[in-house]
């Protein structure tokens, strides 16, 4: 190996943390330094690479082509380097990790992928609570929520969503091709945020005029109030597969029932999500071994899902 001193690892960290959140700010906040400290970090960076690793403006800062041609390699490298010393640390104890989220992205999202993680890191004990109530860090390592976290903790985008309509397969084979909101009723869940709002910004998309004579009468507010209600996100899915009505369902959350061909999308009309889900846990909770593991494996899994 070369002699020659490297950068010091905390410069490399904050190359990409620069990188992946688009700003010098943002990616303070990630790091729980100032943004100051991090601009001389920048600084250190390239001045010891002799070149300009980010092009600054007002929306914040975009790689350079040096940065560009820089960037994936230091991150697979460092990606390596915290794995395999997060591992080696973890496997010299019994590491426990604490995860709280909300009950429709645990049963739908993170229970049919938890047994890969659980398999990598057989030492980890994974404890997960389910809720609706804002994350509470004093009993929780990590938290996976819709939107983002007060000012003292970190925010890290998970998923895009999309907003849909399904319905079973024998329903959507019925479905006339005018009015076909009227076709069946609709299936609310309990947990479910701004119920009425999210669909009538659907309603909007396929241009749901009531005045149209196939809608003459139909006030999708109405038809809302009238739906029935089902304690779970889980059982409203399944009331819907069963034929029962149909459902309002995010993107993340109806895959495995597309999959399977016990729901399907009736509509092609879709809205992006008002809130998506986020990685949220406080600054300096990377330092906890676990938390490192999921967090890199839950990039992973995201990624993977699109």
């Amino acid at each position: 190996m070369s002699n020659r001193p490297l950068p010091p690892l905390s410069t490399l960290q904050a190359f990409c943390a620069i990188a992946e959140t688009g700003g010098f700010g943002r990616a303070a906040e990630r790091l729980g330094l100032t943004q100051t400290a991090v601009s001389h970090q920048i600084a250190q960076l390239e001045g010891w690479l002799g070149e300009r690793l980010f092009e600054r403006g007002r929306r914040g800062a975009r790689l350079s082509p040096a940065g560009l041609k820089l960037q994936p390699d230091i991150a697979a490298a460092l990606q390596s380097l915290e794995t395999s010393l997060h591992q080696a640390r973890a496997a010299s104890a019994s590491p426990s990790l604490a995860i709280t989220t909300t009950p429709e992205f645990s049963s739908q999202w993170l229970a049919p992928r938890l047994e890969s993680f659980c398999r990598r890191y057989p030492k980890i004990e994974v404890q997960i609570a389910v809720s609706y109530k804002r994350p509470d860090f004093a009993n929780a390592d990590l938290a996976i929520w819709l939107g983002r976290g007060g000012p003292e903790v970190v925010t890290e985008p998970l998923l895009l969503d999309d907003e849909f309509v399904v319905c079973a397969p024998e329903v959507s084979a019925r479905l006339p091709k005018r009015g076909a909101i009227r076709a069946a009723p609709l299936l609310v869940y309990r947990g479910m945020r701004h119920t009425v709002l999210d669909w009538q910004l659907w309603f909007e998309q396929i241009g749901g005029d009531p005045d149209a004579p196939e809608l003459a009468g139909y006030d999708i507010t109405e038809a809302v109030r009238e739906a029935k209600v089902f304690d779970t996100f889980e059982e409203m899915l399944e009331a819907c597969g069963r034929g029962e009505g149909f459902a309002l369902v995010r993107s993340s959350l109806a895959g495995a029932g597309l999959a399977s061909g016990t729901l399907k999308r009736c509509f092609i009309e879709q809205q992006p999500a008002a809130l998506n889900y986020a990685m949220l846990y406080p600054a300096g909770a990377l330092e906890k071994s676990s938390v490192a593991l999921f967090r890199q494996w839950l990039l992973e899994e995201t990624a993977s899902a699109g």
